[in-house]
């Protein structure tokens, strides 16, 4: 039912343009004619009640010619064109053709009509009167006309203007995710180079694992959502592959805790961040490597906390740091409008990172 009614007041179909034309002139016609009935009623001649309708049908015109005319030629013509004075200009023509319709309906169709039926006439003062009394009730219908007409201009703008900015926000999206993918995939590809390089035992292995993270990114990545247990299933993967590299160099801890099964989160959310920690971290450091990654869902709400150790101050990768961030941040701002919080802190010798989401108010734009 809802749909339905939906539908006759802003479908543009022409069964339902036509529907809802018709429902509103039949109001219209139905209310005059109740309105005039009453002066019938006054002069005890309610034998006459139905009289007032067909006067009601006859004063129709005048209403559709100022509602018509406004709606559908100084509305588009010149409102929406800014074309204010000339909008002012038709629009006293238009008032002052339809203020003579009612005089003239008056005198040449209605009272020669009730003298017949030997009632007295409806205006006995002239036609100023007529012309005053016809235009007040053509400029109120037209008041009620242009208003529905205003207000479902307004809504089609809103719907085109909420359309528009999904739109904006699944190219963004597709965009970011475009960046992500190779910068993701050369980090990899460099650690297994620096496999090669050493000769190590692990190449294959990490060959292995590049190829499934490449079939993860053409598989899982074109869906909006992914489980939890595949992005953690990912994040291990490129552990694995660091690890290699490093070897004895590295020290990592993971703890990944909580309703991490009953999770979806969109893929490839978390990995920037890691990425980050060995490229600015651990890369740099010249000792011993060391991250830590605590990873806790209690629904709807996600905590990931990261934390690496850092080199001595160095301008450069501090802002390579930042730059590399901005991808992941402008994500999860378009993603989680008002559902996250993100905190980047650091010390002399740390950097920490912590992620707040709330997943129950992720935003994904519309498929269609």
């Amino acid at each position: 039912m809802d749909t339905f009614f939906a539908r006759l007041a802003l479908s543009n179909d022409r069964s339902y343009r036509i529907g809802r034309h018709f429902l509103f002139w039949f109001v219209c016609w139905a209310f005059m004619g109740f309105i005039y009935g009453f002066m019938f009623i006054a002069q005890n001649q309610r034998e006459y009640i139905a009289l007032s309708y067909f006067e009601a049908i006859l004063y129709l015109p005048q209403h559709m010619v100022l509602s018509y005319g406004l709606m559908y030629f100084i509305l588009p013509e010149y409102i929406t064109r800014e074309k204010y004075w000339r909008a002012i200009g038709a629009t006293l023509v238009l008032i002052f053709v339809v203020a003579f319709m009612s005089p003239l309906i008056l005198g040449f169709v209605i009272n020669p009509i009730r003298q017949s039926l030997s009632i007295s006439p409806r205006s006995q003062h002239g036609i100023f009167f007529s012309l005053m009394a016809g235009l007040r009730g053509s400029m109120t219908v037209a008041g009620f006309a242009v208003a529905i007409k205003l207000v479902k201009l307004w809504y089609q703008k809103k719907t085109d203007n909420e359309r528009l900015e999904k739109e904006n926000l699944r190219a963004e999206l597709e965009i970011l995710k475009g960046q992500l993918h190779p910068h993701f995939m050369f980090n990899t590809l460099n650690s297994i180079y620096s496999l090669a390089l050493k000769k190590s035992d692990h190449t294959a292995d990490a060959i292995i694992k590049l190829s499934n993270l490449m079939r993860f990114i053409l598989t899982e990545c074109n869906h909006s959502t992914i489980d939890l247990q595949k992005e953690i299933e990912v994040l291990s993967n490129y552990i694995e592959l660091e690890k290699a590299r490093f070897g004895n160099r590295l020290d990592i801890s993971i703890n990944v805790s909580g309703d991490v099964q009953r999770t979806e989160v969109p893929p490839l959310l978390l990995i920037p961040f890691l990425e980050n920690s060995f490229k600015h971290g651990a890369n740099e450091m010249i000792d011993l490597a060391w991250i830590s990654l605590d990873l806790h869902v209690a629904l709807p709400v996600l905590t990931f906390k990261l934390i690496n150790g850092k080199p001595a101050e160095n301008p450069k990768t501090k802002d390579s740091f930042l730059v590399g961030l901005v991808n992941v941040q402008r994500r999860l701002q378009l993603l989680y409008p008002n559902g996250h919080e993100l905190r980047i802190t650091e010390d002399p010798d740390t950097f920490v990172v912590v992620l707040v989401i709330q997943l129950d108010k992720l935003r994904l734009p519309d498929a269609s």
